[in-house]
């Protein structure tokens, strides 16, 4: 016990003023950064009162605007505290983090860092440094050329290196939408038993952030970044919630399950495989065998938000379950997200099809109480 009391003892003292980060010797405090990739260390933000301290002695003359908020400016002297005001991300001089790690925007240069263990616990990031400017262009440059683009709404959302990416061109001047939003993030497992036990309630894991507190803002863009868990996903939904009103800026849902076969799907009828279209409404329709394509060529946000209506008529209504009969077709209403993807600014979706002898096919989208948004009708045995 004297041991263990002299080891902890001894440690908090090295890490002091910031002995709030302790971690025992069973934990990886020698590798560098092994804590800030696992935890948060600074939950409660204290190093930011060393951070604006730091600032002031740098600048003693100066009147200061920083980016984020900090209530560590109460505890600084009423002299100090008047010298330093708040203001959103691309209109401060200095913008405070509280880490660089995997879940960040990106680590960039930092003029000044507070570090226990080895890992980060807080930076001073100057963004008109020359450096910080060049870090994140290179990094948004990189991942549009090199990522790949799963959806286009507000923000450009890219997958790359292991990482979901938000690219905005236009982010200047500061608005609403790219600084004082939260933006939600919800990811689906393939396997439901792969998160973490804690996170399956929902259904989804939520790994939302702050988008001001996460994202860079260089040049007129802006940049953000979370990191993905290493298991398979089956679907990611993002976007952003005003933070007083709740109301969504905007949302997406990214079905990447089905993302390879629309890839093919959609590669086929580039190659022209699949000949004309069997029917064209909102979107354009192709069958091949027992597989019905849905293609909208270019397509936006909200072209498949509502729910789709496949309804199947088959040539024998004894073909259909006994359930369905008195119906006269099989309903195979279904969801875009859980079916299609978002190739490159195309909406690819695919359905399978009964094997049975089909006479018509019914489809379309529908509001619920408002009835449908589009609809098409064609006869299944011609175009197979």
């Amino acid at each position: 016990m004297g041991f263990g009391l002299i080891t902890t003892v001894t440690a908090m003292a090295a890490l002091h003023p910031h002995q709030q980060v302790y971690f025992n010797a069973l934990v990886d405090a020698k590798t560098p950064n092994a804590l800030a990739e696992r935890y948060d260390l600074d939950y409660w933000l204290l190093a930011q009162r060393q951070s604006l301290e730091r600032l002031l002695t740098r600048y003693p003359d100066a009147d200061l605007s920083v980016f984020p908020t900090s209530h560590s400016a109460l505890i600084l002297p009423q002299n100090d505290r008047e010298r330093v005001t708040f203001a959103p991300p691309q209109a401060a001089d200095f913008h405070l983090r509280q880490r660089a790690n995997r879940w960040n925007a990106a680590q960039p240069p930092a003029f000044h860092a507070i570090r226990a263990y080895g890992s980060g616990i807080a930076f001073i990031i100057d963004p008109a440094a020359a450096d910080y400017r060049a870090y994140h262009r290179a990094a948004y440059d990189q991942v549009a050329a090199n990522g790949t683009l799963l959806a286009r709404s507000d923000f450009d959302i890219y997958a790359y290196d292991g990482a979901i990416y938000y690219l905005n061109a236009n982010c200047a001047p500061p608005t609403p939408k790219t600084s004082d939003l939260w933006m939600f993030l919800h990811l689906f497992s393939a396997d439901p038993d792969n998160p973490p036990q804690h996170k399956r309630t929902r259904g989804f894991v939520n790994n939302g952030f702050s988008f001001g507190m996460d994202a860079a803002f260089f040049d007129g863009k802006c940049l953000s970044k979370s990191s993905l868990p290493d298991y398979p996903l089956a679907r990611v939904r993002t976007g952003q919630d005003a933070t007083e009103s709740g109301v969504k800026a905007w949302r997406v849902d990214i079905g990447l399950a089905a993302r390879a076969a629309a890839q093919a799907a959609y590669n086929s009828i580039a190659a022209g495989d699949y000949g004309a279209p069997a029917a064209q409404s909102n979107f354009a329709l192709y069958l091949r065998g027992d597989t019905l394509i849905y293609l909208k060529d270019p397509c936006a946000a909200g072209d498949f938000d509502e729910r789709f209506f496949l309804h199947i008529i088959p040539a024998d209504p004894a073909a259909l379950p006994a359930d369905r009969r008195e119906a006269g077709y099989a309903n195979l209403d279904f969801r875009f997200v859980d079916h299609g993807a978002d190739i490159g600014g195309k909406c690819v979706g695919l359905r399978e099809l009964p094997a049975y002898a089909i006479e018509r096919i019914r489809t379309g989208q529908f509001v619920s109480g408002e009835g449908a948004i589009w609809r098409a009708e064609f006869a299944a045995d011609s175009a197979r």
